[in-house]
């Protein structure tokens, strides 16, 4: 979110910077005034009628006839700059937009991992409850009895390792749904 706040303002001062390049065509008057005392005094002790009044004003105008092309350059390129930016506020958009889709797309494949899972865990403790059965019986070995035993585990921990996936995906998309 804050990269695309930085995106916008990044815009919003490119924009501006096009306009102060544009604004480099006109031209630009100057109004300067300055008013000050002068003394001249004839002893060491000055009298306010030794002082003269001194008031300068200035007027001028600069108008942009001959600038070897800066100035067309200048918004050429606070154009470029703004278009940059306003491909980087598109870019960072999508971007967003498919964090969404990708945060949604994980979500529902660890619903759909944690419900295969289950499953999993049903038939592991079903065969091993037949291979006790048979180990019992006499039927079966004890390493058939391990073996059982060591696939139910598994499944029991792809099933715990599915629930966090699964937890994960929902804390993600609801922190996605909190941005603005």
């Amino acid at each position: 979110f804050q990269h695309f706040v930085e995106r916008t303002a990044r815009g919003a001062a490119q924009e501006q910077a096009l306009k102060v390049a544009q604004a480099e065509r006109w031209p630009s008057v100057t109004l300067t005034s300055n008013f000050s005392r002068l003394g001249y005094p004839d002893d060491l002790l000055p009298a306010w009628g030794d002082f003269v009044s001194d008031w300068n004003l200035a007027v001028s105008v600069r108008v942009p006839l001959f600038t070897g092309g800066r100035i067309g350059g200048s918004i050429k390129g606070a154009r470029a700059s703004l278009e940059d930016s306003r491909l980087r506020l598109t870019q960072t958009r999508e971007r967003a937009a498919l964090d969404t889709r990708e945060t949604l797309e994980r979500q529902r494949a660890s619903e759909a991992q944690w419900r295969a899972s289950q499953g999993t865990v049903e038939q592991g403790e079903r065969a091993y409850a037949i291979a006790a059965l048979r180990y019992r019986e006499g039927i079966s070995t004890q390493t058939e009895l391990a073996d059982a035993r060591l696939l139910l585990e598994q499944a029991r921990a792809n099933r715990a390792t599915a629930a966090r996936d699964l937890q994960i995906a929902r804390v993600r998309v609801a922190l996605q749904e909190h941005l603005p």
